[in-house]
């Protein structure tokens, strides 16, 4: 294990896994119930330039006829906000390979930032300790004294007082409040902090955000296993006994609302559209989009899975078609869908009135549209080299004389894409996106392994159950190219 994760490859980590490893789903984490699987997922963590080291393992006695060992990880990630420092999993081996990859719990951490002076501190700091009593909760709160605006910028002080527990905010909207902002550090310094809770503004967050960040919700988690397993009369019973449940963040699975929980990787569930028309009764927004940088609707992620009965339930119970947020660039679930391989999902979105840009257009073969956005759009050379990539991982061929195989149907179109051909090849000789061409002929290039910033490799019959949500959030990028399928480096995209 040492030796794999120093290698800090797919290829090393993955030999040392069963064929169906089982490996996360805590808190409403990723999950992973194959070797690829759990491969992607461990390439994206590399990908985002998160390492780990084995700290300290420990051998426990076999049980039956699995070992188990505990493992202390130490994390190395560009953002200390996104992973502790350290973490402590327990694997078990079977046939001398790891079966299953389990987070364990660890003591809570309890932090409190506040500045001199800071009105309402006095008076938090006792009810505080009150409230964890009352919970019988043994965790120690570690006071962080914020001295001057620079040291608010270091800590991501978004005010006084501000709560973490285990690192993360108590608040479900903080990550929002920064990411809406485009200068996310005008966000930080000096300065009281108001919350907006259910029941108005407050100087303190409530005790119910704090205590749900520390005790598992037994309300929340039969919620979850019912949209999982497609139990509607548990989930009616829940949602009739918890008023708000439908409508909330659930701070143990990683502040997702139900209807994110109804279309998570690897979507499908079953009942789906009745789920979810279950939910929006209840007072379910479908246009509330996760927390991060990239604020995706449920919809956004139905499209990601290529769920196309929960696309059609979202839409069915009010789902803005063209909603904003993709990680594909902040678009909308139209670019999931394309991007990510989901054509059963990108069709119906069609039917349905979605719009589509260039990229869009081209990767569903639409040639018209293509014409009508070349026209009409003015795009540059890198939005033409994209949706020639689009073409291509849709499985349709386009040629520099204007001819369009869309799949086996051969439709003329001249001056859509293949007219501005020069425009395009000079984007790629000059390396521009990550694009590197060489001529093959009088009048032909050849693009290889588009690898670069943002951009990767596509197969021209794309595996939608390797690009869905799993690659959505795995994938650090959300450049203006789409994201690829970094497991077929062979995959050559021909410019003739």
């Amino acid at each position: 294990m040492t030796a794999a994760l120093s290698a800090g490859t797919r290829e090393a980590f993955t030999a040392l896994l069963t064929e169906d490893v089982h490996w996360g789903g805590e808190h409403g984490g990723n999950e992973c119930t194959s070797r690829d699987q759990a491969g992607d997922h461990y390439a994206g963590l590399l990908a985002a330039g998160i390492t780990l080291q084995l700290a300290e393992l420990q051998q426990t006695a076999p049980t039956g006829e699995a070992e188990q060992l505990t493992v202390r990880l130490q994390i190395q990630s560009p953002d200390r906000d996104d992973f502790p420092p350290q973490m402590t999993i327990r694997l078990t081996l079977r046939d001398g390979l790891i079966a299953d990859i389990r987070e364990l719990d660890q003591p809570a951490t309890i932090e409190v930032l506040y500045f001199d002076g800071c009105p309402n501190l006095e008076a938090f700091l006792p009810h505080l300790t009150a409230l964890l009593a009352e919970h019988h909760i043994a965790a120690p709160v570690t006071l962080i004294r914020i001295q001057n605006d620079e040291h608010a910028q270091t800590h991501h002080f978004l005010g006084s007082p501000t709560v973490r527990i285990n690192g993360q905010d108590v608040d479900p909207a903080a990550e929002r409040q920064v990411h809406v902002t485009r200068d996310a550090a005008s966000r930080y310094g000096m300065q009281c902090r108001l919350y907006s809770t259910p029941d108005g503004t407050a100087g303190t967050p409530p005790d119910e955000w704090i205590i749900e960040a520390l005790i598992d919700n037994p309300a929340h988690d039969a919620a979850v296993n019912a949209i999982h397993s497609g139990d509607l009369s548990v989930l009616q019973r829940l949602l009739t006994e918890h008023p708000r449940l439908a409508s909330i963040r659930l701070h143990r699975h990683g502040g997702r609302t139900l209807l994110h929980v109804a279309t998570d990787w690897p979507g499908h569930f079953p009942n789906v559209a009745a789920t979810i028309t279950a939910l929006v009764a209840a007072g379910a927004d479908p246009n509330t989009g996760v927390l991060g940088e990239h604020p995706e609707t449920p919809l956004h992620w139905a499209a990601s899975s290529d769920d196309v009965a929960a696309i059609d339930a979202l839409l069915d119970n009010g789902a803005d078609i063209n909603a904003p947020g993709a990680v594909i660039a902040g678009g909308t679930p139209m670019a999931d869908a394309t991007a990510f391989g989901q054509w059963h999902a990108a069709r119906r979105l069609l039917e349905r009135g979605a719009d589509t840009n260039l990229f869009a257009a081209a990767a569903l073969g639409l040639v018209a549209e293509v014409q009508q956005h070349l026209n009409t759009s003015q795009p540059t050379a890198e939005d033409i080299t994209s949706s020639f990539w689009g073409a291509c991982h849709g499985g349709h061929k386009v040629s520099s004389d204007g001819a369009t195989d869309i799949r086996d149907q051969q439709v003329d179109a001249p001056e859509v894409l293949g007219s501005r051909i020069d425009e395009t090849l000079d984007v790629a000789r000059s390396g521009h996106v990550g694009l590197q061409a060489e001529d093959v002929g009088v009048g032909q290039v050849e693009v290889r392994r588009g690898l670069g910033e943002g951009f990767g490799v596509a197969s021209a019959d794309p595996d939608p159950g390797a690009l869905g949500r799993q690659a959505g959030r795995d994938r650090p990028s959300d450049a203006a190219g789409t994201p690829g399928d970094e497991r077929d480096p062979t995959v050559q995209m021909k410019i003739h």
